[in-house]
């Protein structure tokens, strides 16, 4: 059998192809010249396609040349290899936060670059998210504290309204759904109406524990779904709070895990099912148990899904930012619920490389964790990072407010390395070898997706298998120093 490996790169207006090295195995090897059309006569098993997309703080998002796949050399043992038929989970997606300070921000920028930001967010050419996390009244990066019911004692919600939203959340939607119009979505409150709460604020306070409150509440909710279908939305989930164990100046509620079990099992779960909303019930968004430094699996989750009631309504978990220790452990022992990484560290608003390299460490480890879908968490800010509760926070994308300059961060790039090329109903898949930063994935199409990382200081050559591949299936590529590399494998068609 015959073996092509292409040593050097081809332009697309290359009309005679560079020297190709033909192997027989083990002994023979000679080159040869083709041209284009000869080569598209060649078995499609010889056509092989590998691509390559390299990032780092000086030049991110740069097309190297695609190196060779070879047969795999016995001497040489590979850093990583990957098993495209020893599969995980599913992923459903990627996605990120829509909130009001991101759509004031872009504001700022002009039509055309405002137009290119959610394109790069969004299009297949871009991160292409395919999911979308919404707030159900105001998050922490609202312009001020509401709800969609402001109206004290209204428990029948006559003056229940989504007016508020139309002016920056469903706009921006809107904008994300003309590049991607199967966007899909889901929704948590960060605090219920003031007038619900025991304190009558919207920061802290909890839910007042009397039934016509937790029944005008569980409508609420419902209601959130109704009204953002109606405006041609696709709301798939919904979350009943938001870090249910902290407190802070922005819109919290504290809920102890007795409360969220008895509210999903009696109010919020036959609510939803009575309404035929036909909508998922995810229990999160879960944080880490501060007490526990955060590795415990948090007792609001083991308190809910221990209860069988309550555990019938609910399809997945969903882990904020510090429950990195908490995924594996759900993923072992609640192994018919989905999970979801629901909103990624925030960091300090530095916007660095460092902050970029840890983004990639932690969409590693949750998604090897079980994940099957993982979110940015303010896809666009000001060049302050400020929220309205003076919380700098990092963003994806930068707009000036002063000269509307947009600037691409770091971690919008090492979010599109998984992104725009692991595919909805991708599954993650078997890596092994001593490489440490390498997490791989089968798209739907049959192709292979790796992602590796090199935090050294110098350049470092890896060697990457692909098991399984009947003729070639190695490659040698040299990393650049303090990168982030997808290799795109395509998929091997025999004849």
């Amino acid at each position: 059998m015959l073996f092509l490996s292409l040593d050097v790169p081809v332009a697309e207006s290359t009309t005679l192809l560079p020297l190709y090295t033909m192997t027989t195995r083990p002994l023979l090897r000679f080159v040869c010249t083709l041209t284009l059309g000869q080569l598209a006569l060649l078995p499609a098993a010889w056509a092989a396609s590998v691509t390559w997309i390299s990032s780092t703080s000086e030049q991110p998002w740069q097309s190297m040349p695609a190196p060779a796949l070879e047969p795999e050399l016995p001497n040489a043992p590979p850093q990583v290899k990957v098993s495209p038929k020893k599969t995980y989970q599913t992923i459903d997606g990627f996605g990120g936060c829509f909130n009001e300070l991101s759509w004031v921000a872009l504001d700022k920028a002009s039509k055309a670059d405002r137009d290119k930001a959610i394109a790069a967010l969004f299009a297949d050419d871009g991160c292409a998210f395919t999911l979308g996390r919404l707030p159900i009244g105001a998050s922490d990066f609202a312009l001020d504290a509401y709800s969609l019911d402001d109206s004290p004692g209204d428990l029948e919600l006559h003056d229940f309204s989504i007016m508020r939203d139309q002016k920056h959340l469903i706009p921006y939607l809107k904008a994300a759904m003309a590049v991607r119009p199967s966007l899909q979505c889901w929704g948590s409150p960060w605090s219920p109406p003031a007038w619900m709460k025991t304190n009558g604020h919207y920061s802290k306070g909890s839910l007042k524990w009397e039934p016509a409150i937790l029944r005008s509440y569980a409508t609420y909710l419902a209601r959130w779904v109704d009204a953002y279908r109606a405006q041609g939305i696709a709301i798939y989930a919904l979350a009943p709070q938001n870090e249910s164990n902290i407190l802070n100046a922005y819109p919290t509620c504290l809920w102890t895990a007795s409360q969220l079990r008895e509210f999903i099992a009696d109010y919020l779960g036959p609510t939803l099912r009575d309404r035929k909303t036909n909508v998922e019930l995810w229990l999160g968004t879960l944080n880490g148990d501060p007490a526990n430094n955060g590795d415990n699996i948090n007792d609001r989750a083991a308190t809910v899904l221990e209860d069988p009631k309550a555990n019938a309504f609910i399809t997945g978990l969903t882990f904020q930012y510090d429950s990195a220790n908490l995924i594996g452990a759900a993923s072992q022992l609640y192994p018919d619920k989905k999970l979801m990484q629901s909103e990624t560290e925030c960091n300090k608003g530095e916007n660095s490389w460092t902050d970029a390299l840890r983004l990639y460490g932690l969409m590693r480890h949750y998604i090897e964790g079980g994940a099957g879908s993982y979110f940015a968490w303010n896809m666009v800010l000001d060049e302050t990072g400020m929220s309205t509760w003076k919380w700098r926070q990092n963003a994806l994308i930068t707009v000036d407010r002063g000269t509307g300059k947009v600037t691409y961060n770091g971690e919008y790039y090492v979010m599109r390395h998984f992104s725009q090329f692991v595919k909805p109903g991708a599954k993650r898949v078997l890596t092994s070898g001593p490489w440490g930063d390498k997490i791989a994935f089968a798209n739907p199409d049959g192709s292979t997706v790796i992602v590796v990382a090199n935090s050294a200081k110098a350049p470092r050559e890896i060697i990457l298998t692909v098991a399984g591949r009947p003729s070639a299936d190695t490659l040698k590529a040299m990393l650049p120093a303090r990168s982030v590399n997808t290799f795109i494998v395509a998929q091997e068609h025999l004849k």
